[in-house]
């Protein structure tokens, strides 16, 4: 069992996301055997996530975004089928899916090579990212309720996710758990 992260520029690239994730995984008793982490930009922004299937073919495989706070048991996220989150927390907007968390076993490429496929066309059809490509595009399972959203009145569930405007506010959290 293998946790796979994406650290790259200019959002992330700094270390500190990874030693951060790591952190919170010893810390609350996590089992798994490796973190992998993919943090050179091929393609840029979110699409660079689509690389794990690329890259990840043969164990399995637990993904986090780097904004997410791991307060909890994460054993309840392992899955074999691509699954990912509903987003229940927010209105739909162009997509109920939300990837900041995702899990699968073996062999899922297809994702990543149906995207790359045509990738100006795909990058320009899902400009809004990732999450509208699964939704319109993949099979996938979605979680029940494993996380909340602090951008979205979260902070009471075993993990947190903190979206994009929120990602400041995770050093306030976690400078607390980490001194």
């Amino acid at each position: 069992m293998e946790i796979v992260l994406v650290n790259t520029p200019p959002a992330y690239g700094d270390s500190k996301w990874v030693d951060n994730i790591k952190y919170m995984l010893d810390n609350v008793g996590a089992k798994y055997d490796r973190i992998h982490v993919i943090d050179d930009i091929v393609y840029g922004g979110v699409y660079d996530k689509l690389r794990l299937f690329d890259t990840f073919r043969e164990g399995q495989y637990l993904y986090f975004d780097l904004d997410v706070i791991i307060n909890g048991d994460i054993s309840q996220l392992w899955r074999t089928n691509f699954t990912l989150l509903h987003a229940w927390w927010r209105p739909e907007f162009h997509t109920p899916l939300n990837s900041s968390i995702m899990s699968w076993s073996g062999d899922h490429s297809i994702i990543y090579d149906n995207f790359v496929r045509n990738l100006d066309y795909s990058m320009v059809k899902y400009y809004k990212g990732i999450d509208e490509y699964f939704y319109k595009e993949c099979e996938y399972d979605t979680y029940g309720i494993v996380c909340d959203s602090y951008s979205w009145g979260g902070g009471k569930l075993p993990i947190t996710l903190y979206n994009h405007d929120a990602k400041d506010k995770i050093w306030e959290h976690e400078c607390s758990l980490s001194v």
